[in-house]
């Protein structure tokens, strides 16, 4: 048994479970130098090429299942499988090595592989250097074939398991069973990578960069996994054991009592409602939707479909996902966020370096940029609008010339599907959001021209704050409860309702129960936030007045620091449970 260890990662996906760990190396890769006589050098390239085909065919398959269990943006990640799978650097390359060193396919591939894999990683953009999973991934497959492994070691547990691993590809999360997979630990990874989006799709506690995890674990450790938390516990004490049991017992008994708030309305002792709904990226999470109690999708990310194929997804498939979305939440609202890309997530196709990416060309402006990729977007999601109750959103919105600009460009779209006599939602809302100081300063100029307003704390915060979140000298600034922040939102708030416009908020704000207190008391309409949140944020609604919560805020309006505003709100939560 290995010796006991804690380590600490990134959570993406909440939940505490304790169990047996499984070791799954997705880089299987190593393979001994065998040489190969002269004479049989073409009958090795000829195997290499079968291997190739069969997991091209494979694959295929793999997509089919993918798409008829779930949708069209996960099963499209496997279109970047079959791009590279024709990729001249990886397949000509190692066709060329074997007939030059005359060495097995399965030793020229594991080699041609790690370069490849190097390459990627040394591009300085996010997008290539995550490649280099899928690089392994396709290689695996390729490998399994030469070797002939005809099943997975995901698809022979006979027992749950906690999976541990370097890195998980596609291919290897497909074969995951959420009755034999009760949680994984992964040494790399962030909170928008492939496997954190599918942790959270299947509800299973995960932990993502937890750097050296794979080398020191080895199957058959006894693992605590806090999906919340962001803790891995290695061979845990009985200490420990008990101590986390009786968290994990807590936390199903919390959510059981939950669950009872779900078919009730967010509305607060005094008789004054308010929207809860989910944020979404995938349309597996429609599920987590109505199961959680949401009022509808206040944030549909549809980046999602652009970040995980070789190509722009067309028209066609867009309007399926869109189309699907909507016919699962139907009659609740569903709004559309057009693509938020650029800063760290790149369309295909459309890549470039900028000093500084999160100021440059992204969101609306990469779509004002790129107009006919753009319209696109636009013509799948109203020609999707007559299945349900579906809004449109705009992101990164600075000035009211962006507006004009975007509402111009979904006209020209309007006029097409006139002319050709194709349906859409002609009362439709228009929304934007409010994430830059310029249009939260301005939003009684912009609000003349949208429907709505959804406030993205989670920008709006670092650009007033000049703090970036992820920078770890200076994510202390990083502060909700700054006067400037409340009094902006406020503000925004105020300049709306003057003009009858409606105003959500998505930001990581709206997941805490207590600064949902002071939301609401500054007259918030909607909040949106992480499915599994709205329960909690529910319960503390229905146990306030909106009286008190009004109070309360215009007391916090009156301090001069983050400290002072944490204390009275802590203060306030420990009277009200």
């Amino acid at each position: 048994m290995s010796h006991q260890r804690h380590f600490e990662g990134i959570p993406v996906s909440p939940g505490i479970v304790t169990g047996k760990a499984f070791r799954l190396d997705p880089r299987r890769l190593s393979a001994e130098p065998r040489p190969i006589p002269e004479a049989q050098v073409e009958q090795e390239v000829e195997r290499f090429k079968k291997a190739v085909e069969t997991s091209k065919t494979q694959i295929q398959k793999i997509r089919k299942k993918v798409e008829k269990d779930t949708d069209s943006s996960h099963a499209a990640i496997f279109d970047a499988h079959m791009f590279m799978l024709d990729d001249p650097i990886l397949i000509k390359e190692t066709v060329e090595c074997i007939r030059r060193e005359k060495k097995c396919a399965e030793y020229v591939l594991s080699q041609t592989v790690d370069r490849l894999a190097v390459l990627f990683k040394n591009i300085p953009d996010d997008y290539f250097s995550s490649r280099a999973t899928d690089v392994y991934d396709v290689a695996n497959q390729i490998m399994n074939n030469l070797r002939k492994v005809t099943s997975h070691p995901l698809r022979t547990l006979t027992e749950p398991v906690i999976v541990v691993a370097h890195d998980l590809g596609p291919s290897d999360t497909v074969m995951m069973d959420n009755s034999r997979v009760i949680g994984f630990v992964t040494g790399i990874g962030g909170p928008t990578s492939h496997t954190a989006i599918m942790a959270k799709a299947l509800e299973i506690p995960a932990v993502v960069g937890v750097a050296g995890i794979a080398d020191e674990v080895s199957s058959g450790d006894t693992l605590i996994v806090d999906g919340g938390g962001g803790r891995v516990i290695l061979n845990p004490t009985e200490d420990e054991l008990k101590k986390y049991e009786a968290l994990q017992r807590k936390i199903q008994e919390q959510e059981q009592t939950l669950c009872l708030l779900c078919e009730l309305p967010a509305e607060t002792i005094d008789g004054h409602k308010i929207e809860l709904s989910a944020n979404i990226e995938i349309p597996d999470e429609t599920a987590h939707v109505r199961s959680h109690g949401a009022d509808g999708i206040g944030l549909f990310r549809t980046e999602f479909l652009y970040l995980n194929q070789p190509t722009i997804p067309d028209e066609e498939e867009q309007f399926a996902l869109y189309r699907h979305v909507l016919e699962e939440i139907k009659p609740k609202p569903v709004i559309f966020r057009t693509f938020d890309l650029g800063g760290d997530k790149f369309i295909s196709g459309v890549r470039f370096k900028e000093l500084n990416p999160f100021m440059g060309l992204r969101a609306v402006r990469l779509g004002l940029a790129n107009p006919e990729i753009f319209k696109v977007q636009l013509r799948a999601i109203l020609r999707a609008s007559p299945h349900g109750n579906a809004k449109l959103m705009f992101p990164m919105i600075s000035c009211v010339e962006e507006v004009n600009a975007v509402k111009g460009l979904l006209k020209e779209v309007r006029d097409e599907l006139d002319s050709k006599g194709i349906p859409y939602s002609r009362e439709m809302e228009i929304g934007i959001m409010v994430e830059i100081p310029s249009a939260a300063i301005t939003a009684d100029i912009l609000a003349k021209e949208v429907d709505f307003f959804s406030i993205g704390t989670n920008d709006l915060i670092q650009y007033t704050l000049a703090v970036d979140r992820v920078n770890e000298r200076v994510a202390y600034l990083y502060e909700p409860y700054h006067p400037a922040i409340l009094r902006l939102i406020r503000d925004v708030i105020n300049a709306a309702h003057r003009e009858n416009v409606w105003v959500g908020l998505c930001g990581e704000m709206a997941a805490d129960p207590m600064t949902a207190i002071i939301l609401i008391g500054l007259g918030i309409d909607e909040l949106s936030m992480g499915p599994v949140a709205i329960p909690e944020v529910k319960r503390v609604i229905r146990n306030i007045r909106l009286a008190d919560a009004q109070r309360l805020t215009e007391e916090i309006l009156q301090m001069g620091t983050p400290a002072e505003i944490r204390r009275l709100v802590t203060a306030y939560a420990r009277q009200l449970m």
